[in-house]
């Protein structure tokens, strides 16, 4: 089997396919490799493909009209992104970049989509994924809209790098690339940063965040509990 038929065997939809399609699927994929904060599509392009990220990872920014850019979903090793455009014929609405160095397989929306037609657990995986990314860009928007800057980049700082029981974690995101995921900018996340310093919940420095306090990042992202 085509080393990249068989990786699809674990990969969100195409794990319904039957091993044939997933054949035909790896045959029609084009590889690229992509380097560092390398875009992939702009706000607007018309943009109808399919990637699968075999290493690395991929973030979709939202450009705003005062400049500002805004992170409305990251894409990591082992996940595909299917864009906007195969469904609906649309301009993209965020902008497609590499967050690191990154190598993808790329297909034609239209060719990856008239597989998954012909099977009818693959189109169910392919709505349920639809509907669960509809859902998770409710509670991006209802953080946007009612969380303050300080539980949103507590949020982010237990997300991003407090997942494992570690205590000292790399720090690999710029003050700008924070300040783009909880919608403000780096002087604001600079100064709440060395709030939860002060305050006694984190350690940070240029390279590592180190933990002390879960807690208390806890309760600025869940005050009520």
């Amino acid at each position: 089997m085509n080393r990249l038929a068989d990786l699809l065997k674990t990969v969100e939809v195409f794990e319904q396919l039957t091993d044939g399609e997933r054949e035909e699927l790896a045959h029609l994929a084009v590889r690229r490799s992509l380097e560092k904060e390398e875009i992939i599509c702009l706000q607007e392009d018309i943009w109808p493909y399919v990637i699968y990220i075999a290493h690395g990872s991929l973030r979709s920014v939202i450009n705003a009209p005062d400049g500002r850019n805004y992170v409305v979903s990251s894409w990591n090793k082992g996940e595909i992104f299917w864009a906007h455009t195969i469904f609906d014929h649309d301009p993209m609405p965020s902008t497609l970049t590499t967050n690191i160095a990154t190598n993808i397989y790329q297909w034609e929306g239209e060719k990856a989509f008239n597989i998954v037609l012909r099977n009818q657990n693959a189109v169910r995986a392919l709505l349920r994924r639809q509907t669960l990314l509809i859902r998770k860009r409710r509670e991006s928007i209802y953080n946007l809209a009612f969380n303050p800057v300080a539980s949103r980049l507590a949020k982010l700082i237990m997300e991003k790098f407090f997942t494992t029981d570690e205590p000292t974690v790399q720090r690999d995101l710029t003050l700008s690339e924070m300040a783009e995921m909880v919608a403000s900018s780096p002087e604001v996340v600079c100064r709440l940063l060395y709030q939860f310093q002060a305050a006694g919940s984190i350690t940070i420095s240029r390279a590592t965040i180190t933990l002390h306090d879960r807690e208390a990042l806890r309760k600025l992202v869940s005050p009520d509990q």
